[in-house]
């Protein structure tokens, strides 16, 4: 597949991200700019607390922004609608499946919603797109078992193969390795690294994986209360984006290794 790497999907310019108290609001991290590309595995990594998952929910506009700009090829996020959006970006987010009852190939179905008739009778495109998934993350030995069955594992990757059969050009997933081993952590990273070539999708992911997010993204976004970084990780290395991310005290980063040292 030829992919165009520098086609820019999503464009995000000084952007300010909070939540609001009645009518005011509290602002948690501001002076964010970026950008996402097809075919592109990009991160967002940062201190407990310092927004990441305000950040993904923003974007996939779950909730407002502050103030700032967010583009969505060419045109401005609010001006899609409901149904247009999820056309276009699909979510993974940290809350708990509300019905394991379903089957896998029943929760992957859910992905095309945004297509279906009012009665969510699916097409053979929607068959088809959901076989795709459930062929390109490997779930043909366990389609037909109930979530509840599932290991944690499992579980996540059968929520990256729904947001797959929503068949958008972006996919943000908020912590997508909790709970997992280190094993599956790669695995997963390894496989959305993967979904984002052979799909040309560009996929959005935070974590706390710092050491693997610099091992195999391609773009990171540095997320601070005010001055954000972002970029490919070679250059937020040496620009020395990583080293304040924590106090210095117990932590620090070794920019020889790419990876975090605790002070003995």
């Amino acid at each position: 597949m030829n992919l165009n790497h520098k086609h820019t999907v999503l464009n995000i310019n000084n952007l300010e991200i909070g939540f609001f108290s009645g009518k005011r609001p509290h602002a948690v991290a501001r002076n964010i700019h970026f950008d996402l590309n097809l075919g592109e595995l990009s991160a967002v990594v940062g201190a407990n607390g310092i927004g990441k998952s305000t950040l993904l929910r923003t974007l996939a506009r779950v909730q407002p922004a502050l103030s700032g700009d967010i583009t969505l090829k060419n045109e401005p996020l609010h001006t899609y609608t409901g149904i247009q959006l999820a056309t276009e970006i699909s979510v993974v987010l940290t809350e708990h499946i509300p019905a394991k009852n379903l089957t896998v190939i029943e929760l992957i179905a859910l992905g095309r919603q945004p297509y279906t008739n009012w009665v969510g009778t699916l097409s053979q495109v929607d068959k088809q797109k959901v076989n795709e998934a459930i062929s390109l993350i490997g779930l043909e030995t366990i389609k037909h078992k109930k979530c509840y069955e599932l290991s944690d594992g499992q579980l996540q990757r059968v929520m990256i193969a729904r947001a797959l059969s929503q068949d958008t050009s972006i996919i943000i997933l908020d912590e997508p390795t909790t709970h997992l081993d280190i094993y599956h952590k790669a695995y997963v990273l390894n496989l959305l690294k993967r979904i984002a070539r052979e799909t040309e999708k560009a996929i959005l992911f935070s974590t706390h994986e710092i050491d693997m997010a610099i091992q195999l993204c391609d773009k990171i976004l540095v997320l601070d209360t005010e001055n954000s970084s972002f970029g490919e990780p070679c250059s937020l290395i040496e620009k020395g984006s990583f080293q304040h991310l924590f106090p210095g005290d117990l932590v620090s980063f070794d920019s020889n290794s790419g990876t975090f040292k605790i002070n003995k």
